[in-house]
């Protein structure tokens, strides 16, 4: 088991400890926020004939004639699929999304028109191809149109229905179960005894994955038992694809996960890891179900789940938009604390600037999270941060 490791090293554990997700078919209509299994080209060209932009006239440019008196030949609407030579005295009359005639090549909008008694004098003309969106314009038949790997959101899912593909092949959404562990620990729906706190843990997380797009499968609270833990983890490992825990990682005589991961015939892969706060963090694997253990402290874990969580997540699930992503700004108050551990504390970021909230920015505050939208990196060694350097922030 490697120890107090950097997030770049556990990262690294992650993708080389998880297995492939298992791959489907399904209709697109029910595709919404799954990651796509398959390139997909396109069967056609889009548009797939050439049509109108607009209400107008249509005919051979080489016959325009400004304030000559055409005669309209008839009226093209969408759907029909006009092939009536013209003379060159004559031109068409169409509609927005109608088809052009093989033998026209130039639309003049209704406005630029003069239209009595079945004729028709045209006042303004463009050039040649004007008001036409042409064959294969917006893309082209056998053109990579999605890659294997993006998540369908609802423009892609549009693009599949213009052209035709109505089943898809997706990865499979991921099985999440919830265990939240300690004595001291009562659900907000029970009454609060003595010597006793509300968990806020398994909203925090339960409501985060939401967020994120993912439905926690199992939620449980259990007792500060290893037998007892190690049972139930042993049981879920056949059941969902990865189990996330809170609390019971640490030194403390009740940290019992690292003795129920070893008595489910578990491996622990890394434990502890440099950043503050969260450091216990603990990674372990049962019959291949991977294990994210993280502090029972509300802020510690929202920071490890943040910045190990969605990345295991985003690798299994193999969701490129779940790891957090990086960005910089520059910072607006002070902030004097580091540290021999790299830091991560609450921010804002706005137009390229960065602002450190009032109130208590320890691991188990919650209070000052309010309006985050950011996590502010202070390197190891740090003295503290000072109004007007540029920082690094990772972005929530």
């Amino acid at each position: 088991m490697r120890k107090n490791i950097e997030i770049e090293e556990a990262y690294k554990i992650f993708e080389n400890n998880i297995k492939d997700v298992e791959i489907e078919e399904i209709d697109i209509s029910k595709g919404l926020g799954y990651i796509l299994a398959e390139d997909i080209y396109s069967p056609i060209n889009q548009p797939p004939f050439s049509k109108s932009a607009m209400d107008g006239i249509t005919l051979n440019f080489k016959n325009l004639k400004e304030n000559f008196e055409f005669t309209i030949n008839s009226t093209i609407y969408a759907g029909d699929d006009c092939s009536f030579n013209l003379n060159d005295n004559e031109v068409y009359r169409i509609m927005t999304g109608a088809k052009i005639p093989v033998h026209c090549d130039i639309v003049i909008p209704q406005e630029n028109c003069i239209f009595y008694n079945g004729k028709v004098i045209i006042k303004k003309f463009g050039k040649k191809g004007s008001n036409i969106c042409f064959l294969g314009e917006d893309f082209q038949k056998g053109e990579l149109l999605l890659k294997k790997g993006e998540k369908l959101d609802y423009i892609n899912l549009a693009l599949l229905s213009s052209i035709g593909v109505t089943k898809i092949k997706i990865y499979k959404k991921i099985k999440i179960a919830l265990l939240i562990s300690g004595d001291e620990v009562s659900s907000p729906w029970e009454t609060l005894k003595a010597g006793k706190i509300f968990d806020s843990n398994g909203m925090l997380l339960t409501q985060r994955l939401k967020e994120l797009g993912y439905e926690v499968s199992i939620f449980e609270y259990l007792e500060d038992s290893a037998l007892k833990t190690s049972i139930k983890l042993k049981e879920l490992a056949s059941q969902v694809d990865i189990i996330f825990t809170t609390g019971g990682v640490s030194v403390g005589e009740k940290d019992i996960f690292h003795e129920a991961i070893e008595l489910a015939g578990g491996k622990k892969l890394f434990w502890r890891v440099n950043l503050k706060p969260g450091t216990p963090a603990l990674f372990s694997t049962i019959d291949n179900c991977p294990i994210l253990s993280l502090s029972g402290n509300p802020f510690a874990a929202c920071v490890t789940f943040e910045l190990l969580g969605r990345y295991i997540l985003g690798a299994l699930q193999k969701d490129p938009l779940l790891p957090l992503k990086k960005n910089s700004g520059v910072l607006i108050s002070d902030f004097p604390k580091g540290g021999d551990k790299r830091r991560f504390i609450r921010g804002k970021y706005s137009n390229g600037k960065v602002e450190i909230p009032n109130g208590l920015h320890s691991s188990y505050a919650l209070g000052s999270m309010r309006g985050c939208n950011v996590l502010i990196d202070i390197p190891a060694g740090s003295e503290g941060i000072k109004s007007g350097e540029e920082i690094v922030i990772w972005e929530l």
